[in-house]
């Protein structure tokens, strides 16, 4: 049996300095990395339609401004949308976001 989503836990928590729960039988976040409550999921393949998304706000922005993609469930409340970015973003402005509270 494969143990690739243990190691993608891992990798995560390195780079979000963070620490992996492990499979505890308790409700815990896969991931604790100060504010972050992170669940990790890996798939063999992502949707293609999401990954042409991503590519198009990487390639859409303009110097200075991070790609996203929102994606949002007809009917419902726009609160619920969920924001897509790279790790390699998400950890920039993580660290920038940690710089300023500080």
């Amino acid at each position: 049996m494969s143990k690739t989503w243990k190691e993608h836990e891992r990798r995560t928590a390195r780079r979000l300095s963070g620490i992996r729960n492990g499979n505890r039988g308790t409700a815990t976040s896969d991931v604790t990395a100060g504010r972050w409550a992170v669940e990790c999921k890996s798939r063999k393949a992502l949707p293609t339609w999401l990954l042409d998304a991503m590519n198009q706000a990487a390639r859409n922005a303009g110097d200075g401004q991070t790609g996203i993609v929102v994606l949002h469930q007809v009917g419902q409340r726009s609160d619920r949308d969920i924001v897509c970015m790279t790790m390699a973003a998400f950890t920039a402005i993580a660290a920038d976001t940690e710089e300023t509270s500080s």
